[in-house]
């Protein structure tokens, strides 16, 4: 079975993430920017109801980071989270597996 590995990291340590996913052996990824907060840094907290005021917070609070994601095999996914475990060692990082069921990929010429 394949599945969707994602990694999410702070955006500085980007270069690490992308070099664990070469050295598992993926064949392409793709990536997208976010803010978030962690659940330590979030705990208990409550937030204006105004929106402009509740985005600005957010945006003053939340880290800058991003979010990979490849699709390999389970096996291929036990490896690069031994590689992500190495090049991260010292980095906060999650991973998350999710199944994947069927693919479909239109080509075109």
């Amino acid at each position: 079975m394949r599945v969707l590995l994602y990694v999410f990291v702070e955006t500085e340590n980007i270069g690490k993430v992308i070099n664990a996913l070469s050295e598992g052996g993926i064949s392409g990824f793709f990536l997208m920017e976010y803010k978030g907060l962690s659940p330590q840094e979030w705990k208990g907290f409550l937030i204006d109801e105004d929106p402009e005021k509740a985005i600005k917070i957010v945006n003053d609070l939340a880290r800058n980071a991003v979010m990979v994601g490849t699709v390999v095999s389970e096996k291929r996914a036990k490896i690069i989270r031994r590689c992500v475990q190495e090049r991260l060692s010292n980095c906060r990082y999650t991973v998350i597996e999710v199944p994947v069921e069927d693919i479909e990929v239109n080509f075109i010429e």
